[in-house]
């Protein structure tokens, strides 16, 4: 809720003051601009008004998506409104008479639209941030946002601001031309607008939207400078386009339109349901898990992935003794910490005292019996089942009385390593990702025998780590290992029928994967593919074949980046990669086209996330969704496995499906999944 006050301020000027009724954040919406606009106007067309002052008191961030997702659906009403808006926000400009906002706290989304429309933006020194977050969402700025950015910057600088989604604090607001002043008090920011309005009775407003001749070239180019994948991230290249050279008003118009459609399409509202709604709901879960005074946590094994867990565990507070099997290799791994606090104390983002706090709850050692009465002890030695048993037998026994053990296995089965603990029912997976500090996830596995309590145990470290998880239940590889896998096996799939690596790596991107298959499978190494697959309990003929394809390249020395050649080359300069093509590989005649490349990548995960849900091995569609985007990186616009399920129409999807059954027995579609719908 919110309350709007309406003073007469001096020398010919009216303040809007906006506050909120609640200790909620104010919501600009259509309803919003539909009392505010009507009213502002009024006073402007007062030939004795000089100027007008908009403030925000309070922070106004919330936006009702589903509101809005609602709205758009009646797409008549809703444009005939937006519309409406345009014109409001264009006869507001066109008295040529100053408008100026004063902003106090964070300030976003429909709420910086409306601030944007102003001629001088002041903001407080702390406490605020403005953006447009909706972009993350595949949404575009609307109620006039886009077209006032790019009044403000000019197209090139406007589209960095619409498109990134990010939030932007006082200082960087100013210097990148968002806002236009910093105050420190209501007075100060009072004052300010008022002397503004005063001496600046003919605001220098350009009435129609062009770019510099200089600026013509970029312009040509401007959509290789966004995500494609984003309907809003394309709105907003169409409506700099359509608006080119026209006035404002119809600028206003081509965009209220464009924002419009972006609301109906799939995309949206996949990834607000994602981003949204499902990780709150997973850090909820987290959260409300039962509290357990952890206080010591042991990290065995201090490669990468090991000596990024201690830093995380340390830097949420716990005491971290890190071992391996020697003093050299514990310290190296310490060293891991000091290099990511490093590189946040440059960003700003941390500094020497927090640095010294983390390093010193890390001890590294190469003693095991420096883990007696560890609360928890994570394994993350290499993936091999005979030495993960061996860890897990001599360590175990040195937990507290109450302390829990994981490890942190990509794929073997946690009730069998459980067989090494003295007590099963106190062994969890815990599966994070790499880098630890950067990816968010981590996928909790939970074995034959883990109890209630070691699973409410391990969520409510998992929430003082400040990580997402996902809750699934063991099995071959368990969720993200497992659609990681057929990711990769779809790529070697694809070279073994002579499709070029080019065009494969090509898709993979254009689909929205940060990474191609084949690259993957070059930086984690042919081999511990080879690995992985020896030790799966079970291999159909794609993977039998895929497994003799790998033995094979690796007998010719190909085995990945770290040999210099895998799927593709690698100079040995440290040059940029180059395409490979295996001389034993006849390029196929019939090579398909780069959408059914993509839509058989895409496909191949989602199918194989459903048979993970029928199998029990998930729990509800939207861990599936969380773990393929934050573990896999399955492009974020798909909503997920399931989402992108949905958006394609389930039986487009089998018929899409069906069509690459000749590829292997990973395209067998489950009986079960006719007629389902993930999200009504």
């Amino acid at each position: 809720m919110k309350r709007i006050n309406i003073l007469e301020g001096t020398s010919g000027t009216w303040r809007f003051e906006i506050l909120s009724d609640s200790t909620s954040p104010i919501i600009v919406d259509l309803d919003f601009f539909d009392e505010v606009l009507p009213q502002a106007i009024e006073r402007l067309a007062d030939a004795h008004t000089k100027g007008i002052i908009f403030e925000f008191k309070d922070a106004a961030t919330a936006t009702d998506y589903e509101t809005l997702f609602r709205e758009a659906k009646a797409w008549q009403v809703f444009e005939d409104r937006l519309s409406n808006v345009a014109k409001r926000i264009n006869r507001l400009k066109a008295f040529q008479k100053p408008i100026v906002c004063i902003v106090h706290q964070a300030c976003t989304s429909a709420a910086f639209a409306f601030a944007s429309i102003a001629n001088y933006l002041l903001i407080a020194k702390d406490h605020v941030k403005l953006g447009f977050p909706e972009s993350k969402f595949g949404l575009m700025p609307g109620f006039g946002g886009t077209i006032n950015i790019w009044q403000r910057l000019g197209p090139e600088a406007a589209l960095s601001i619409l498109t990134s989604g990010k939030l932007y604090q006082s200082e960087e607001a100013v210097r990148l031309g968002i806002a236009d002043q910093i105050f420190n008090s209501e007075a100060e920011a009072i004052s300010l607008a008022e002397s503004w309005i005063v001496a600046h009775q003919e605001p220098d407003l350009d009435r129609q939207l062009s770019i510099k001749d200089t600026e013509s070239e970029y312009f040509v180019n401007l959509s290789s400078k966004i995500n494609r994948s984003f309907p809003g991230q394309l709105a907003i290249v169409q409506v700099f386009q359509d608006s080119l050279n026209e006035n404002l008003e119809d600028a206003y118009e081509i965009e209220a339109e464009a924002y419009s459609k972006t609301l109906l399409r799939k995309e949206p509202q996949a990834m607000i349901r994602l981003q949204e709604h499902g990780l709150a709901d997973a850090a909820q879960m987290a959260a409300n898990a039962s509290a357990f005074p952890f206080k010591k946590v042991g990290v065995i094994g201090a490669g990468m992935m090991g000596a990024g867990i201690a830093y995380e565990a340390a830097k949420a507070g716990f005491q971290v003794v890190l071992k391996d099997v020697s003093l050299e290799s514990a310290e190296k791994g310490k060293s891991y910490s000091a290099k990511v606090l490093d590189k946040s104390i440059s960003l700003g983002k941390s500094n020497l005292t927090e640095k010294e706090s983390t390093l010193n709850r890390i001890h590294a050692t190469d003693q095991l019996s420096d883990l007696q009465d560890a609360d928890l002890i994570i394994e993350a030695v290499y993936e091999d089942v005979a030495l993960k048993n061996q860890v897990i037998a001599e360590s175990a026994s040195l937990l507290s009385a109450d302390g829990i053990f994981a490890s942190n296995t990509t794929s073997l089965p946690i009730s069998k390593l459980a067989i090494a603990s003295q007590r099963p029912d106190n062994f969890i997976g815990l599966h994070f990702f790499s880098p630890v500090d950067r990816m968010p996830l981590v996928e909790v596995i939970r074995g034959k025998h883990t109890s209630q309590e070691t699973i409410e145990k391990a969520l409510h470290f998992i929430s003082k780590l400040k990580k997402i998880p996902i809750v699934v239940q063991d099995g071959p590889a368990f969720f993200t290992s497992r659609i990681f896998f057929n990711y990769l096996l779809e790529g070697i799939t694809m070279i073994q029928e002579g499709i070029p690596l080019e065009q494969i790596e090509g898709a993979a991107r254009i689909a929205g994967f940060a990474v191609g298959p084949l690259a993957v499978l070059d930086e984690i190494s042919l081999d511990l593919m080879v690995k992985v697959y020896e030790q799966l309990p079970k291999l159909h003929d794609s993977q039998q074949r895929a497994l003799r394809y790998l033995k094979k390249l690796i007998a010719e020395g190909r085995s990945g980046r770290r040999t210099g050649k895998g799927f593709y080359d690698y100079p040995s300069d440290g040059g940029k990669k180059e395409y490979s093509q295996d001389a034993d590989v006849e390029i196929s005649k019939d090579i398909p086209s780069t959408e059914v490349l993509k839509n058989r990548l895409l496909n191949v995960v989602a199918l194989d996330s459903f048979r993970c849900l029928e199998e029990g091995i998930l729990a509800k569609p939207i861990d599936g969704d969380i773990g393929s985007v934050y573990g896999l990186g399955y492009p974020i616009q798909t909503g997920g496995v399931f989402g992108h399920i949905d958006q394609v129409g389930v039986g487009k999807f089998i018929e899409e499906c069906e069509t690459f059954a000749a590829a292997g027995e990973q395209w067998k579609i489950p009986e079960s999944l006719k007629g389902r719908v993930f999200y009504p």
